[in-house]
């Protein structure tokens, strides 16, 4: 069974920086100095839940720059990214944002096509992995 909390990035630190680690320093080998960049604190900070076990994270900025976005490799497939995404869509909506955007690596954006978000400008390079700019317009129907 799969769950999301909305989380105190102060509280939950330890459990973010860990799937974080995981995902992106073991397997994607990115410095984590790039991936822990000091605005996670003022970030909106979710968790995904399988079997009440951390199963992924995600962030949103308060300009709606949702990031970070990772699920242990245990736990793909189940939908934790999908429910990480939405929520925070959701919460963009409820605090009335007129977009979300994202820099998706290249290879996920099917994902994110199949969640709303289209790309837009040009593909770039972060941590020596290929992105592409993707958003959402909220405001449109």
């Amino acid at each position: 069974m799969l769950e999301i909390q909305l989380v105190d990035y102060t509280k939950a630190r330890g459990t973010i920086h860990e799937i974080r680690h995981q995902v992106f320093t073991l397997e994607q080998h990115v410095d984590s100095e790039l991936d822990f960049d000091g605005q996670d604190e003022n970030a909106f900070q979710v968790i995904a839940y399988a079997n009440n076990k951390p199963a992924g994270t995600g962030r949103m900025l308060s300009d709606g720059h949702i990031g970070r976005i990772a699920v242990l490799g245990g736990f793909r497939k189940l939908g934790a990214g999908t429910l990480i995404v939405n929520t925070l869509i959701e919460l963009a909506r409820e605090r009335k944002f007129s977009r979300v955007f994202l820099g998706a690596q290249v290879l996920a954006m099917p994902f994110y096509e199949k969640l709303g978000f289209t790309a837009y400008g040009e593909t770039y390079m972060e941590a020596g992995i290929l992105h592409m700019p993707m958003e959402i317009d909220l405001e449109t129907p």
